[in-house]
């Protein structure tokens, strides 16, 4: 059946290729100006890469029947077709864009539809698997996992600054990618402190609260942005000469890496029978350590390189630097195959342990010595423990009559017949789920938090064009980076919580539409129709500090007050579950 523990590292090889769509800031001003778009159309083709993007519910249907190595298939075939119709379509179409503008636009965006909807199945793959094969330390292996998917934009933009850039490329436009850089090291720091955090935490503060939390930084970010001086030294491109090359081969690339991280990732990605789905010993959690070490010194890599790249450009020295800038791509490669040895080498030292004979007695224990276990055939879902209440931890039998819990339970450690400690609040199929106030409040929550995220980062790149350089960007860029990645974090621990695994990879990925939506309703809705307000007459583009103020002034109000008051009602609903002590 294979170890999990080739699970984690495989799934970040493709959590990398599903997070490609998080570059697109990079390229945008490139792309923009080579078709003769205006930020309305720009906009519209990437909110609707996100709606693909954010549309799982196939994927999670398909991973809930059919597991995670098709699921990974699939998605990567979909994403190598999409980025090369992509490629293809925004590739030497100057005439056709400027006679038929609407039909090139719309085949360039429903390219971008396949390319980022397939990544939607290789997150689906990668996250359920994961987090099926580890149900009692969900928040610190998703966060891990999830940082390769932030990451992703701030290693594609790495790749940008280093092949992709022309000689006579603005610098405003390697501004834009640098921000997309720091935006995608703070977003993988997000995930991994509130994966970390919410575990070590989550008898104090409740998951939810960490929600909230994460959604008030976003608002703080926001707020930044709102208020950031324009330094003057901003001008709109001018539209490229060359054919509208700019930007687009970088999509060819895109087609090649992604197809061959699936590749390498899919064959290992393995649901493990129940039986050995257990708590990971302390040895195994320095392991897990490790790991977030190695992401930390690719952040901090990834962030040096992408300052040293931006002053490089702002001394117009850049194009002489090319083999300084291989070698930072070579060392964030370094970092990503370390990662990889790191855990062949556990396996090895994993599989000669004595975790089969500590998983039987566990598992027998957290089903109160019952012996009808499912056989390693059907590996989806967990046995359910049901309980007409939970019982209090400290052997004193609480009252917890408000509630009654059903769900994947262990023993609490404290002794021999003592409490039950329930990991779910209920064990949900999908029907029953979509019926409850939870998932409303959630799907809320998320549609505020990452639909006003995605809006941040998909027009990085044209902030960087109407304010320029300074301390409020990218303070701003840092906390909505690092409140982005939490949410994600977060919220497919909030859906187990709230589940269970039995319908996870659907109920997930229905979830996901919240950002989809989202991303429609800030990007195109709201922050295209500001833009487009304040546009230099005769320009196609906008400078100065009203571009953007009211799109993130909104966007504080709408994460500030309607998102955490979603988090918190879910928090006050489940007060007495997150008030039982997990161990």
């Amino acid at each position: 059946a294979g170890s999990r523990w080739v699970t984690i590292p495989m799934g970040l090889y493709v959590e990398l290729a599903a997070g490609s769509a998080y570059a697109f800031g990079v390229y945008s001003s490139q792309l923009k100006h080579s078709l003769g778009i205006n930020q309305t159309q720009l906009n519209t083709i990437s909110s609707v890469g996100n709606i693909g993007g954010y549309f799982a519910v196939p994927a999670g249907i398909c991973f809930d029947y059919y597991g995670p190595k098709i699921t990974a298939f699939i998605g990567g075939c979909i994403v190598v077709f999409g980025y090369i119709m992509a490629f293809l379509g925004a590739s030497g179409t100057t005439n056709l864009v400027s006679e038929h503008s609407h039909s090139s636009i719309s085949v360039i965006a429903v390219a971008f539809f396949i390319a980022w909807h397939g990544g939607s199945w290789l997150d689906a793959a990668s996250v359920s698997v994961n987090i099926v094969n580890f149900p009692h330390e969900r928040g610190v292996v998703l966060g891990i996992l999830k940082s390769f998917f932030g990451l992703s934009g701030s290693i594609f933009a790495q790749v940008y600054l280093s092949f992709y850039v022309s000689g006579d490329a603005k610098k405003t436009n390697v501004l834009g990618a640098t921000l997309v850089s720091i935006f995608g090291v703070a977003n993988c720091a997000g995930r991994i402190c509130a994966g970390s955090l919410s575990d070590r935490f989550k008898a104090v503060i409740s998951r939810p609260m960490f929600y909230a939390a994460a959604l008030l930084t976003f608002t703080m970010g926001s707020i930044a942005f709102s208020f950031a001086p324009e330094n003057g030294s901003s001008s709109c491109p001018v539209k490229s000469s060359n054919g509208g090359d700019d930007g687009v081969p970088i999509l060819l690339f895109f087609a090649i890496t992604c197809g061959s991280l699936v590749a390498i990732g899919t064959s290992f990605l393995n649901l493990i029978p129940q039986n050995r789905r257990t708590p990971i010993s302390k040895p195994q959690r320095k392991f897990i350590k490790g790991g977030y070490l190695l992401v930390g010194l690719l952040c901090v890599s990834l962030a040096v390189a992408g300052a040293i790249q931006n002053s490089w450009q702002a001394k117009a020295t850049l194009q002489n630097h090319r083999l300084e800038s291989a070698s930072f791509v070579g060392i964030s490669g370094l970092f990503i195959v370390a990662l990889m040895i790191m855990s062949l080498a556990h396996f090895s030292a994993d599989s000669g342990d004595d975790s089969d004979q500590r998983s039987s007695a566990y598992e027998q224990a957290a089903l109160g010595g019952h012996d009808d276990m499912k056989g390693t055939d059907d590996l989806i879902g967990d046995d359910v423990y049901e309980s007409s209440r939970a019982e209090d931890t400290t052997g004193g039998g609480g009252n917890n009559d408000d509630y009654e819990y059903s769900g994947s339970a262990r023993r609490h450690s404290g002794g021999g017949g003592g409490g039950v400690v329930v990991v779910s609040v209920r064990e949900a199929g999908f029907c029953e789920a979509i019926q409850t106030a939870d998932f409303y409040l959630l799907f809320t929550a998320q549609f505020c938090g990452t639909g006003a995220g995605l809006m941040t980062l998909n027009n990085l790149g044209q902030i960087a064009t109407a304010l320029g350089s300074s301390i409020s960007i990218y303070f701003g860029c840092v906390l909505c980076g690092f409140a982005y990645g939490a949410f994600w974090c977060l919220n497919p621990c909030l859906v187990m919580e709230m589940y269970g695994s039995k319908s996870f990879g659907s109920l997930y990925s229905v979830m996901n539409v919240a950002p989809a939506i989202g991303s429609t309703v800030f990007s195109v809705g709201l922050a295209s129709y500001v833009y487009g307000y304040h546009e230099e007459e005769g320009e196609n583009c906008c400078l100065g500090q009203a571009c953007y103020q009211t799109t993130f002034l909104v966007s504080a109000s709408m994460t500030g007050v309607v998102g955490i008051a979603c988090a918190c009602a879910v928090a006050y609903r489940h007060r007495r579950f997150y008030s039982i002590s997990p161990e």
